[in-house]
């Protein structure tokens, strides 16, 4: 074999080890995309906290709270049709900024027509309920129901189910 074959196979060899590399870091790259585009569908996330809590019932043995709940949208490309289903494990009544308290509900929906990547909306909320029940709200949780930008519905619940 001639200097010139050794030297065109050994070309040949590092141009092959290169190829190697190339495709390996290309799947590298393809599989964290499809992670971050997983995890920011996956981390839509609804969260609530109490902005006023009763420290004792009325008269009537109701009390009420006053909560903010936030929906945030942690990836890069917006989402659309945005509903928040927030139940609680007994009946609240809402209060509405007019003075009209619904009629009781287990569940009470919010809604927001697209949320920005890395956006949120904060809604805040007045709930009224018997003051024994308050043990119950721990058992509380979310369901927030989406559109990606690809058309494709999404839900989550929040806290998750083990």
């Amino acid at each position: 074999m001639t200097l010139a074959d050794r030297l065109a196979a050994g070309s040949a060899a590092i141009a092959g080890i290169g190829l190697v590399f190339t495709g390996a870091q290309l799947w590298l790259l393809n599989r964290q995309a499809r992670y971050e585009r997983r995890i920011s569908y996956d981390g839509v996330v609804v969260t609530w906290h109490p902005i006023e809590a009763p420290h004792r019932p009325w008269t009537d043995g109701n009390a009420r709270w006053t909560y903010e709940i936030t929906v945030n949208n942690p990836g890069r490309l917006p989402i659309d049709h945005i509903d928040v289903r927030w139940v609680f494990p007994c009946p609240v009544r809402r209060l509405h900024s007019s003075g009209i308290l619904d009629e009781p509900s287990p569940k009470l929906t919010l809604v927001t027509p697209v949320l920005a990547g890395g956006g949120a909306r904060s809604w805040t909320r007045q709930v009224q309920m018997p003051f024994d029940n308050r043990h119950l709200l721990a058992e509380t949780y979310a369901e927030v129901t989406y559109v990606d930008i690809d058309g494709k519905p999404h839900r989550n619940r929040w806290p998750r189910i083990a």
